[in-house]
């Protein structure tokens, strides 16, 4: 196609990355290539928000996603852990870097050999021909994408129900002078977040996201100080030794905090500026890393083998604690929209032809009210596992272990593996059986042994 051809098209817009890959955008989502024409048709079902977001935008929403369920506990699995957590922090931020960034975007497109008509000389074109995590798995096996979707939803539902049950109890110890029982104020935070969980673009959510991790920044900055100012307590010899048993239910709760996988198609699909997106990631993991590793020592240091399972059950009540409290409130009622929008998601991917779809029949319309009775009984059925299930940390580790490694080591790397085949150097295939291994492994050892914990506690509920 030449210049006069493409300037008669006015319906056709570059954008930056597009320009790059030698693509240009058309409204409907297809995407043209720039010199020969052709398009790749991606999936037609309107996804609102669309190359709307900044980079940013884009960052807040990884980020938040990233400073997962766990984060209080942080400290907690310092203390199990010893200094193998704080090894595992820093190997799973590595590795959710490169799977995010060089394995599931990669994913999502092919590259082809084209001539350019102007001066004959042939173009390396990426062009994106999946939009979701779940395209991903569908082009590698057959039913794929139900598998994932499976795996996603019980990660997901798992984490947003874990995100009211500590808002609920953290409320209490924030205001306990008012007297209102857990359920209660777990109640009212679910009714207080149902308005936001009509969101339906990434973009929208993005500037609650921006909240939350500044509620997060401003926690992480409190408790750094609270500890610094109990500096001469501290005692490295205070870090335990290694025991696998407690280093498993380190393990599992420190890969259920940081996973992020499933978030990243989406994000990489919302920007405006996809040339972006590998330095959004990379600034985010970067600081997230930095964030979590010293806040987790500095408080281990502090509070060394009192450490409790929640940090603020640690500081002593008054002013500083209950805003370190509030501010983790916020932060877990801000994210619990993201939650039911990637729920939202995942069934809406399944093509269930028994459930209607959960967004209106056009980009930008209105959900339909099956949409919106949807959003809502989500959030009572989380309301009620958040209400009927106990035991916070090993629910959380046991969850970890049973999805995390899959959606976030073992299936990005399998996948890339089957659709890059004979395309690979001998290190990138190195690399990703080597993180499969690091997968498989710490995923069943962390698996038997939150279960067997998380059996005992619910036995000794019995008797």
């Amino acid at each position: 196609m030449t210049q006069d051809q493409i300037g008669t098209q006015s319906r056709y817009t570059f954008d930056m990355q597009n320009g790059i890959n030698g693509t240009v955008q058309h409204p409907n989502g297809d995407a043209m290539d720039a010199e020969s024409g052709t398009h790749t048709v991606n999936d037609t079902r309107p996804r609102p928000g669309h190359g709307t977001s900044s980079a940013w935008q884009a960052g807040w929403n990884v980020g938040n996603c990233m400073q997962g369920i766990g984060i209080l506990s942080l400290p907690y699995t310092v203390k199990e852990g010893g200094t193998a957590a704080l090894v595992t922090m820093a190997v799973v931020l590595l590795i959710g870097n490169y799977t995010s960034k060089q394995i599931l975007v990669r994913c999502m497109y092919e590259e082809e050999v084209c001539l350019d008509d102007s001066n004959s000389k042939s173009l390396m074109v990426r062009r994106r021909v999946r939009n979701t995590y779940a395209d991903i798995a569908d082009a590698c096996f057959s039913g794929g994408s139900k598998v994932l979707n499976i795996m996603q939803l019980i990660d997901i539902v798992a984490v947003a129900t874990l995100y009211l049950e500590l808002a609920g109890s953290l409320l209490v110890d924030t205001f306990p002078f008012l007297g209102i029982h857990t359920l209660w104020w777990t109640v009212i935070c679910a009714i207080l977040l149902l308005p936001t969980v009509f969101f339906e673009t990434l973009t929208n959510i993005s500037w609650l996201s921006l909240v939350a991790v500044f509620s997060l920044i401003l926690m992480y900055s409190s408790v750094v100080w609270y500890s610094f100012g109990k500096s001469v307590t501290w005692d490295l010899d205070n870090m335990p030794g290694f025991r696998l048993d407690s280093f498993s239910l380190s393990s599992s709760i420190i890969l259920f905090n940081f996973g992020c996988q499933f978030l990243v198609p989406s994000v990489e699909e919302s920007l405006k500026d996809k040339s972006k997106f590998e330095v959004m990631v990379n600034w985010t993991y970067v600081v997230t890393g930095f964030l979590n590793l010293s806040y987790a020592f500095f408080a281990f240091l502090t509070f060394a083998d009192d450490t409790k399972e929640f940090i603020t059950y640690n500081m002593e009540l008054g002013l500083l604690q209950a805003s370190v409290s509030l501010m983790f409130v916020v932060k877990s009622l801000l994210s619990y929209p993201l939650m039911i929008f990637l729920i939202v998601n995942a069934v809406d991917a399944l093509h269930l032809s028994y459930v209607p779809s959960c967004y209106g029949t056009t980009a930008g319309a209105s959900p339909s009210k099956w949409a919106l009775l949807f959003r809502t009984t989500l959030v009572m059925f989380t309301l009620f596992l958040a209400v009927v299930i106990p035991h916070f940390t090993l629910l959380m580790g046991f969850t970890g272990s049973l999805t995390a490694p899959w959606l976030d080591f073992i299936f990005p790397c399998l996948f890339h593996l089957k659709l890059k085949k004979g395309k690979l150097g001998w290190i990138s295939i190195a690399a990703n059986w080597g993180v499969i291994f690091v997968g498989v492994t710490g995923g069943v050892i962390g698996l038997v042994y939150s279960s067997i914990q998380l059996f005992d506690a619910m036995w000794s509920d019995l008797f």
